[in-house]
């Protein structure tokens, strides 16, 4: 990856679970870091579970505080047939809220919005307005499946865009938003708590759906870090592959042209059924055999998971022994995965990843 021409955009779209869910982990500091090299497009797909990858600095918005999502919200069970893996479905009166923050790099102008929803063969009815002295605009929406609907755009960079539910019980994924300058769009598609199960099924309606959201997602590149809950929830790593497998194929099938990375979250000292080892050990002979690009975090975090917990010399993880420190492994991971982009690859046969036993 090198800076293209002017107006060419990059799109990303990150597939994971809370180490990509919880942007301050490593995600908002790779999507700063591409936007400050090669430019901003716009925050892509700002999902209603977890909202942008600039999140918490550049585009809030959270289910835990009322002022973001507020009234009478049904949040769904994960492994639903979404973006990130769940939907929130609101009764009159239930509102959300995103509010932009423009700095240096990242300019927070919206040339194209989109609300993306499930019809239910019901009419619903919404309003929405960009900023607190605006007019309320009325928003319909209709028909079955997976549906979009346009929105206006903000006079302004600085927005606080609000949508309220006015009648009926829409349900909800989340906003397309992008901007018509060149550069990254980096897109969140990630759910704390979910494993590969969450994302694939094998059942052709939720299929279906899945491929029909995700193609209004435009996505150049996937990068897909996922297998951390398995390991947590002693999935088996033969299980663990076939839902990879599922998901891969749905993903080819709507994007064909798109590149595809496949990142293995490295060790930790917390108790596990498997050792990611082994879940390497089927990942990646199938990942070189599909032409996907492997990378094992156990690669740039080093052998010794000891060594980097939280009580170790080099402390990465946190007390919880699970997640990254932001500071210290979060940027191991944000360094990392930049690499990977700008540079491509991944490792070399045997270099790292299932020889780590």
């Amino acid at each position: 990856m090198t800076k293209g021409k002017a107006g060419a955009v990059l799109a990303i779209s990150v597939i994971g679970d809370s180490y990509s869910a919880g942007q301050d982990f490593y995600l908002n500091a790779l999507a700063q870091h591409l936007a400050k090299d090669f430019g901003f497009a716009g925050p892509g797909y700002v999902g209603f579970n977890h909202g942008a990858a600039l999140g918490g600095t550049n585009f809030k918005y959270t289910r835990s505080s009322k002022k973001y999502f507020g009234g009478d919200w049904d949040v769904s069970s994960l492994g639903q047939a979404s973006p990130d893996s769940r939907t929130v479905t609101g009764q009159a009166g239930a509102f959300l809220e995103v509010d932009s923050k423009e700095t240096a790099s990242i300019n927070t102008a919206i040339t194209d919005a989109k609300l993306l929803y499930l019809g239910n063969g019901k009419t619903s009815e919404m309003r929405y307005r960009w900023t607190p002295s605006d007019t309320w605009q009325p928003l319909t929406l209709a028909g079955s499946g997976v549906q979009e609907v346009q929105l206006s755009i903000p006079a302004n960079a600085e927005w606080s865009l609000k949508l309220e539910v006015v009648k009926g019980a829409p349900t909800l994924f989340g906003l397309w938003l992008a901007n018509n300058q060149g550069g990254v769009r980096v897109s969140k598609l990630a759910a704390s708590g979910g494993a590969s199960g969450d994302f694939y099924k094998n059942d052709r309606l939720w299929q279906t759906q899945w491929k029909a959201i995700v193609s209004k997602i435009p996505a150049d590149v996937y990068l897909i870090m996922l297998g951390g809950n398995d390991q947590g929830f002693g999935v088996k790593p033969n299980d663990y592959l076939e839902n990879m497998k599922g998901l891969v194929r749905m993903i080819r099938e709507v994007h064909p042209a798109a590149s595809i990375n496949v990142i293995l979250r490295q060790d930790t000292t917390r108790s596990s059924a498997y050792p990611m080892s082994e879940y390497a050990q089927v990942l990646e002979p199938w990942a070189r055999s599909e032409h996907i690009v492997y990378s094992s975090l156990q690669c740039t975090f080093g052998p010794d998971f000891k060594r980097y917990a939280n009580d170790g010399p080099t402390p990465m993880i946190g007390p919880d022994k699970i997640h990254p420190i932001p500071g210290s492994g979060g940027r191991l991971i944000a360094d990392y995965v930049y690499r990977l982009i700008v540079g491509g690859g991944g490792e070399s046969p045997g270099q790292c990843g299932s020889a780590l036993k």
